[in-house]
């Protein structure tokens, strides 16, 4: 017995079935494997510790204290008084003295200008010029400086005067010498033991003109 196939017909149908079923998946299968997927992680969360951030109270006590006042300035340092310089204070009375003994002692012997020593003591602490008050323009007839070497007792006072560096005249010299003896006040020198004594002191006059430099 002989039956008919019909081949052709089944495999059309199969091609169109396989070709169904190929899309049905092409369309589930995406969908299947979006809803396997894992949800997504969640950030974990940070725990603070409030009391941390917050600050102990001792903390926030001393924040709030307001910064301590700023230390007093410290007081300048004591500066050593330089001695005093006076110019054209020598009042008229003492110019007309001074002219007048210039004047007496012009014509009479010499004194004796040599400066002996202090007894051949040692000097500990050298002796300090206090005032040294110079002369009025126009007292004489002469600009410049007369250097005058003077001993100083143990009192103070000027013992006698010699002229170091001369204006070239006797009578300007005389004149600064004078000065020095009736204007200036000394400081004596001390020896090693704190004692006053004798001393010798430089000391620039100068006539018509400042002193070119701070007279110690």
């Amino acid at each position: 017995m002989h039956y008919q196939t019909h081949w052709r017909l089944a495999f059309v149908l199969a091609f169109f079935f396989h070709l169904v079923v190929w899309l049905v998946l092409m369309l589930v299968i995406p969908h299947v494997f979006r809803m396997l997927e894992p949800p997504p992680q969640e950030t974990p969360m940070e725990w603070v510790d409030v009391a941390d951030d917050m600050g102990t109270p001792e903390e926030d006590q001393q924040e709030e204290q307001p910064p301590p006042p700023p230390p007093p300035p410290s007081e300048p340092a004591a500066v050593e008084e330089e001695p005093a310089v006076v110019e054209a204070e020598v009042p008229e009375e003492a110019i007309t003295e001074i002219m007048k003994e210039v004047e007496e002692t012009k014509d009479a012997p010499k004194e004796d200008n040599v400066l002996r020593s202090g007894e051949g003591k040692q000097i500990g602490q050298p002796g300090k010029i206090l005032h040294a008050e110079q002369p009025p323009y126009g007292m004489i007839n002469f600009k410049g400086r007369i250097a005058v070497s003077a001993r100083i007792g143990t009192d103070g006072k000027v013992i006698r005067t010699h002229i170091m560096i001369s204006s070239g005249n006797e009578y300007y010299d005389l004149t600064a010498r004078r000065i020095v003896e009736r204007r200036w006040k000394f400081e004596p020198a001390k020896d090693m033991n704190g004692q006053p004594m004798e001393s010798d002191m430089q000391c620039p006059v100068y006539f018509n003109m400042k002193p070119t430099r701070k007279i110690k």
